[in-house]
């Protein structure tokens, strides 16, 4: 699925016209694509519409003074036509309305539909006549508005929330920001959002995928003139995963699935170790080497047992007397894990140093305590981008505020936006992970993905997930797709956890075990 900022949309729309595509025509269309929508609605809810005068299933219709409550207008009119009871609400000035929008007003007089407007009466007075409905059509804001909704809008939005009834909303849910999902206060909580044309990108990512419910794309009927040459956002597509999954023809062998690295553990935190060699090893991988500090290996070897674990060093972390055995064994890798249960310290930043060109080499995925000492031996992404060529970076958001020198908050406020950032100035991929993890391409590209479930919010899954992109980066796959194809497998085996356990008690060795029941949906469809 593309995904579109409010920029892009409006680009698209003005091409449009530009092209002889008349907005009336456009509206007509999004309103049409908004009424099929509430009667799919309405008719699972077991609500038909009845033949006049027998009444029907009430729909309240909520305008704004803009493209979008043109087409709300446009909506109202097509259901009243297939014999629902519509009412209609209009809070701003009718002057104002554009004049596609003006002129679906006008077009509702015949069908006699009741239409309460601002411009004649107070919000509250509008409020009190609508009647109890049986679905409300938000077509309050479009995708052009930001911040706090203003009154009357925000009266509009609190009575719709709290008429508990399901929403329906036009474009985009009243009072979410389009580019950032960052909510308004108040916001439309949808049941369905129908999007015209393309996906915003803020109805896909976190928080406003709370917001929109289920998600409809209309077609709007753009010409293919109207598009930029190529799209830079996107959400997971199962049969574009299919065609990037590694293949195994009847005479392959291990050498063919390449050999991961794993550099990662330290005294007291071996099980990250662990998790990320045994991912690899479910993702694909023919041959995993895991190399963890020499205070670690004993337990380390007696927790997997298909993997080959090598010592480095004789403390109880990575130090200087680790990079002899670690470059070794990166030497003959075809991809690297770094940085899972590391630790933090000075001795991590040193062994770091140490084995940053040979880790430039090869495919490596740079994770967890990695991250912190990449920070803390150059300062700032921009450095690594100069003095080292890195592959893949998988923060969470406390780990990329840390590398963008930013608060968390403000991360998680614009999460697509920080992703674009960070991979801009490392020029590496950049993962944020978390619900709806982005991941981003030096060149602009994005990927928001759509696949997980909160029964993974557990510890050990970003170490998992680390060893999935560096099974699929050593079978070959381009860095930012072995990094979204990864997420986006990763979140399906925590949707197999879940349907089997449940929403609590998923812990990372079932995310594992899960991988190879995760591929046969991606390759299979079951």
């Amino acid at each position: 699925m593309i995904l579109v900022t409010r920029d892009e949309m409006r680009a698209v729309d003005e091409a449009a016209q530009a092209k002889g595509i008349p907005a009336q025509i456009l509206m007509e269309n999004a309103g049409r694509a908004v009424a099929d929508a509430a009667v799919q609605m309405l008719s699972r809810a077991g609500k038909g519409p009845k033949s006049r005068p027998a009444k029907g299933p009430t729909v309240v219709v909520l305008c704004g003074p803009g493209q979008n409550g043109g087409d709300g207008l446009a909506a109202a009119r097509h259901l009243s036509a297939r014999g629902y009871d519509v009412v209609v609400a209009i809070f701003g000035k009718r002057s104002s309305l554009p004049p596609e929008a003006g002129h679906c007003r006008l077009m509702l007089d015949p069908f006699e539909v009741p239409c309460f407007e601002t411009d004649t009466l107070t919000a509250g007075q509008v409020l009190e006549n609508l009647p109890s409905p049986d679905l409300i059509i938000d077509a309050l804001l479009g995708t052009g508005s930001s911040g706090d909704p203003r009154s009357p809008i925000r009266e509009a939005i609190e009575w719709a929330n709290s008429a508990g009834c399901p929403i329906l909303a036009c474009d985009i849910p009243s009072g979410l920001d389009a580019d950032t999902g960052t909510p308004g206060t108040p916001a439309i909580r949808a049941s369905l959002t129908v999007a015209m044309g393309f996906a915003k990108v803020g109805l896909v990512t976190y928080p406003g995928r709370k917001f929109t419910g289920e998600l409809v794309v209309a077609n709007l009927g753009f010409p293919p003139s109207a598009f930029p040459p190529s799209w830079t956002g996107k959400t997971p597509e199962m049969d574009e995963a299919r065609e990037l999954m590694p293949k195994r023809d009847p005479d392959h062998h291990k050498g063919l699935s390449g050999h991961v690295c794993v550099v990662a553990g330290s005294v007291g935190m071996v099980g990250a170790a662990c998790l990320a060699a045994s991912s690899s090893l479910r993702a694909g991988a023919g041959t995993v080497t895991l190399v963890v500090p020499g205070g670690a290996y004993v337990p380390a070897a007696s927790m997997v047992k298909e993997v080959m674990v090598v010592p480095a060093g004789d403390g109880p972390t990575f130090n200087v007397s680790s990079v002899a055995v670690v470059r070794r064994e990166l030497e003959r890798a075809d991809a690297a894990v770094l940085g899972p249960g590391w630790g933090r310290g000075p001795d991590q930043t040193l062994f770091l140093q140490e084995i940053l060109k040979n880790v430039a080499k090869l495919p490596c995925v740079v994770d967890a305590d990695a991250l912190a000492a990449l920070k803390d031996l150059t300062g700032s992404l921009r450095r690594w981008k100069e003095e080292v060529k890195l592959s893949v970076l998988t923060p969470h958001p406390g780990e990329m505020a840390r590398l963008l020198d930013v608060s968390t908050i403000e991360i998680q406020s614009s999460r697509v936006k920080w992703a674009l950032q960070a991979a801009a100035e490392c020029g590496a991929v950049v993962a944020l992970k978390g619900a709806g993890t982005v991941t981003a391409h030096p060149q602009g590209k994005y990927v928001v993905n759509t696949s997980g479930h909160p029964a993974m919010a557990t510890a050990g899954a970003g170490d998992v997930l680390s060893g999935m992109v560096g099974a699929l980066l050593a079978q070959g796959l381009e860095p930012f797709d072995a990094t979204w194809l990864g997420v986006y497998w990763h979140g399906l085996a925590g949707e197999v956890c879940a349907a089997r356990v449940g929403r609590v008690g998923v812990l990372s060795g079932d995310i594992v075990r899960a991988i190879p029941r995760a591929r046969r949906i991606i390759v299979e469809g079951r």
